[in-house]
């Protein structure tokens, strides 16, 4: 039982850091079409406020990202502390 509920939570983080690496994706993508196709801009007047959003939401998604990385990461083998030496 130990095991499965292992894997869910497994399942559940590695679904949460896929939504996070979209939704940056998603942001990155909107960007680059604004900053190298004037066609894309057309619809949004205040550009730089755009721009400004997708920075921030790529921001906000990498941090999502080192936080879920910090907090379940698997844990270091002895193994790897000796090769520090």
């Amino acid at each position: 039982m130990q095991k499965q509920n292992s894997e869910i939570n497994g399942n559940i983080i590695t679904a949460c850091k896929a939504k996070f690496e979209a939704e940056r994706m998603e942001a990155l993508a909107n960007l680059s079409v604004y900053l190298s196709n004037s066609a894309g801009i057309g619809e949004h007047p205040n550009i730089v406020q755009e721009c400004t959003k997708l920075i921030q939401q790529i921001s906000e998604a990498d941090e999502n990202i080192r936080t879920l990385e910090s907090l379940f990461a698997p844990p270091r083998e002895a193994a790897d502390d000796s090769k520090k030496d």
